[in-house]
This record gives C-alpha cells, structure tokens and sequence, in this order.
C-alpha cells in the first residue's frame, strides 16, 4: 500500500536550518491513512525489543513563526532505537538513540505542506575494540576506552529528508571520533554524504500510541516499524591527512550493495493545534 504522505528537505549543511522545499501533502494524510487500517488499529507493541522512546513534541519541536495557524503546521520526531549499520569494514551496532525532529507548514504561495526545519540531536556511539576493532586485531575488554585507542562515531544530518510510506530518505555524515583524528574526520563528504533510503518493512508497522487529538503535541501519535537500506554507497572518508589510513582500515570507498542500515523505528506525529499548545503556538514573536 502507498500512502499519499511526502515531506522533502534539500540537503544543508547545519543541523537546524530553516529552507524553501518543494511542495508536499501533508504528514496527517499518513496518518489518516494508517488509522483506516484495520489490523492497524489496535494499541500494539513495538515490533522490536527496543523500549518506546518518550516524546514530548511540546519541548522538541521547533517554535512557529509569528502569524502562523497552528493547526495548519506539524511536527515529526523520529528516534532509531536500535538495529545497525554495516559501513564498509564497519559494523556498529546502534547503541545510543538517533533522533531527527521535522517541522512541516505550508508554503508561502498555499499548497500542500513542505519542510521548513530539520534537527538531528547527535549521538556518540563507540566502536568496540577501538582502533584494534577497526584494523581487525583482536583485543581485551577495556581497552577500547584507552585514549587513543578509543574511537567513536557519530551521525550527523546533511540534508535531503523526505518522508513517503514506506520509505524515508536522509543524506548523512558520520563522524569519526578519535584523540589523533581530532573533529573533522568524516565519512560522507559535504558534497557526498552517506545517501539512505530507508524502506520499512509494512508488517512490523504498529501504532504504538494513537495520541490525544485534544493534545497533538503533548500526546501524539506514535507508529514503530523496522526499516531496512541495502543500496547506499560509502564514498572515501573526509579525514585529510589520515585519509588513507581511514579508508584502508575500514574497507573504502564500498559500493552500492556491501553496505546495510537496519534501523528499529519510532515516529510520533502531530499537530501544532489543538487547545493544549495553541496558547504556546500563537504567542511567539
């Protein structure tokens, strides 16, 4: 089943950033969509083992401009609570939550709504065995949090987020955290990040939470799903001088098809009306 649901964002630089998009149906359609599934509407568990995340879209979601109508804007927070990416020689299980917050309204000129700002909050997740674990050498328990020895990797949000069941699209680079490397070693250059296209799997699907309508951001809708990308590519990493080293130690660049991304999802959806957040929503300036 395709549901008629798409936000697209082009691909910056910053975290946060505010941006003319392309025109989009809005983010509730894909809700209605979900809530007319019958199999669909009973409260369920996750379908993975992954404890449900806390939302609170009040305090995560961004502020609305002045003059805005509240119930015309919305908000998508997504948290990968667990699975794994497989990059090249790099296998790292998702230790830590990825949390990527949307904020969609309409465009100037009317239509369906767009993107106006996406934020990724990053979150540091350890290679095991350090820098032994990426060449390959076997090691003792503990020494990967050696300085020096210990290595990091940290994803962070470079553009190009769209949103259309049963895919979600993210451009990324991963940031590689070691004392030697210091803070501009990268995996997916500015200009050539790391390009997901993350298809869910539609019989993991579940409404964990179906929301508050009197309190869409406080209460909101809350789906879990498992998504899965096997075709992006992982260009040569952006790490200077130590580039080479990077590259050969982890296996780049690696081609479209030796890489993979399980990702066990929750998105909460909602509304900036509703009579709980409009007293919020129409008294910023």
């Amino acid at each position: 089943m395709t549901h008629a649901v798409r936000a697209v964002a082009r691909r910056p630089g910053p975290a946060a950033h505010p941006s003319p998009q392309k025109r989009l149906n809005p983010m509730r359609s894909a809700l209605a969509a979900l809530l007319a599934v019958p199999s669909l509407l009973a409260v369920a568990a996750p379908a993975t083992a992954d404890t449900t995340p806390t939302f609170d879209l009040r305090a995560d979601c961004p502020a609305l401009p002045a003059g805005a109508e509240p119930a015309a804007w919305e908000c998508l927070e997504m948290v990968v609570a667990g699975g794994s990416m497989t990059l090249g020689g790099i296998t790292q299980q998702i230790s830590a939550p990825l949390r990527l917050v949307v904020q969609a309204g309409p465009p100037a000129g009317g239509g369906p709504n767009e993107v106006k700002q996406v934020r990724m909050d990053p979150a540091p997740m350890k290679v095991p065995g350090g820098v032994f674990g990426l060449l390959g050498i076997p090691t003792f328990p503990g020494l990967d949090d050696v300085p020096g020895v210990r290595v990091a990797i940290e994803p962070h949000y470079a553009g190009g987020f769209s949103f259309a069941l049963p895919t979600a699209t993210m451009d990324l680079r991963v940031r590689i955290d070691n004392l030697f490397l210091g803070d501009s070693c990268y995996l997916g250059g500015e200009k050539d990040p790391l390009r997901f296209s993350m298809i869910a799997d539609m019989s993991t699907l579940r409404i964990v939470s179906p929301g508050d309508p009197a309190d869409p951001l406080g209460s909101p809708t809350v789906l879990s799903a498992t998504a899965s990308d096997e075709t992006f590519s992982v260009p040569a990493s952006d790490c200077g001088l130590l580039g080479p080293v990077i590259d050969w130690a982890a296996g780049l660049p690696s081609p479209s098809g030796k890489n993979t991304a399980t990702f066990n999802t929750f998105i909460a959806l909602g509304s900036y009306g509703g009579a709980a957040v409009n007293a919020r929503t129409t008294t910023i300036h």
